[in-house]
């Protein structure tokens, strides 16, 4: 078993993680439908077991966790059978993925037999290589459940309707203004209106020519 202060995350250039996720929805996804079914890429592409636990998110401040046999993602129960964090626990799963994806050589040695032990074990990482390997699964799920050219072609409807209803300076008028495109555009990915604007933000898509 590895030593939680020897943990090292591997280091992946952001252009490398979006390629993984593209990839990977080409791959698993047989559809040019949105919003993209991570259950039943789960079930039926990669034949992982959903197991819920109640209390994962006050035992260990995770709504996700990846086992270590790489065919186990457990949530929390109280999102699974909430209609209402249905959202959430997408993203939450395709997360966990994006670990399945990035870092199954890291996460194949750490093969603890009770969540308790993985729980255990990934708080006494060193902050800097733990908020490093989140960093990559945040990515790739924003990437995975929000394809660019996707995202592209909901901003420019999103724009003219907002430009229509006054946000004629919308990319440059605050937070407000970019809330408003981005929660018109998250029911179409079945995403939060947060993970909209980040997608906007770091594919640096806020401008006014998208191509």
């Amino acid at each position: 078993m590895p030593d939680q202060n020897e943990f090292k995350a591997p280091y992946i250039k952001i252009e490398d993680i979006r390629a993984a996720a593209d990839d990977f929805r080409k791959k698993h996804w047989h559809s040019d439908n949105l919003p993209v079914d991570i259950f039943e890429i789960l079930e039926f592409e990669l034949n992982i077991e959903v197991r819920t636990i109640s209390n994962l998110r006050e035992a260990g401040d995770v709504d996700a966790l990846l086992l270590g046999n790489l065919k186990t993602i457990v949530v929390d129960q109280s999102d699974f059978l909430n209609e209402r964090a249905q959202t959430r626990l997408r993203f939450s799963i395709a997360h966990e993925i994006g670990h399945l994806v990035l870092h199954a050589d890291i996460f194949a040695k750490i093969n603890y037999s009770s969540v308790e032990e993985w729980i255990k074990f990934f708080q006494k990482i060193p902050d800097d290589q733990y908020t490093w390997i989140e960093q990559h699964a945040y990515e790739f799920a924003g990437r995975l459940l929000v394809p660019r050219e996707k995202l592209i072609e909901r901003l420019n409807d999103a724009v003219s309707i907002a430009e229509r209803r006054g946000f004629d300076a919308w990319d440059s008028s605050g937070e407000s203004a970019r809330e408003y495109i981005a929660h018109g555009i998250a029911r179409h990915f079945a995403v939060s209106g947060q993970v909209i604007e980040k997608r906007l933000v770091k594919e640096i898509l806020l401008r006014k020519v998208y191509t």
